[in-house]
């Protein structure tokens, strides 16, 4: 285990050792780590997803991926809560000298939340409309290496996080339609009654 923290621990230092290299790309990265950029993207996505579809059937299984998506999200931040309570990694910069681009979380560095969030929603669409999710995944790659980059998790934390949005996302779809089908239908049948589907 010791060598495997130790290699994290390298990884980390050469990725966020390019920062200051190229002014630029730290801007672009700073943005992309910020709490708000990809997460309300991502949101946009959901929010479009729910409303577009080619025919009736495709607006309702697209309706119903975005509820997948959700219920991805709330089982992979459970699983990342529970977790913390478990077992608790410092960020890196409490262990050693690190380029900042964001503020400095409290919280354990690993899992990474905000990746597990990521793939959460990506493995939750991607699972019902491809496309999408291919889009969704993108912006979660994006968001995990910006957290390496910008000093605030190591190359472990978003993969483990990333591992457990796409059991968030796998066992969400599985749920869904195994026994919440009827649920999940009467949620968007209320929706459109309401006009929000």
């Amino acid at each position: 285990m010791n060598s495997v923290l130790a290699w994290d621990s390298w990884l980390f230092q050469q990725i966020n050792g390019f920062v200051g290299t190229f002014p630029l790309f730290d801007r672009f990265i700073a943005t992309m780590v910020n709490e708000y950029f990809i997460t309300v993207t991502m949101s946009l996505i959901l929010l479009a997803l729910w409303f577009v579809g080619g025919s009736a059937e495709g607006r309702l299984l697209n309706q119903k991926a975005v509820v997948y998506a959700l219920l991805a999200e709330i089982l992979a931040n459970g699983i990342v809560k529970f977790s913390n309570l478990i077992y608790f990694r410092p960020r890196p910069f409490a262990a050693m000298p690190v380029k900042m681009l964001f503020y400095e979380p409290t919280d354990s560095s690993m899992p990474s939340n905000p990746a597990a969030v990521g793939f959460a929603f990506a493995t939750g669409v991607w699972l019902v409309n491809r496309r999408a999710g291919v889009l969704l995944y993108a912006l979660a790659i994006l968001l995990s290496f910006a957290r390496v980059y910008s000093g605030v998790h190591y190359p472990l934390d978003v993969v483990s996080g990333a591992l457990i949005g796409i059991i968030g996302g796998l066992v969400a779809v599985a749920l869904g339609r195994q026994f919440l089908n009827p649920v999940i239908e009467w949620i968007i049948g209320l929706g459109r009654r309401i006009y929000l589907a």
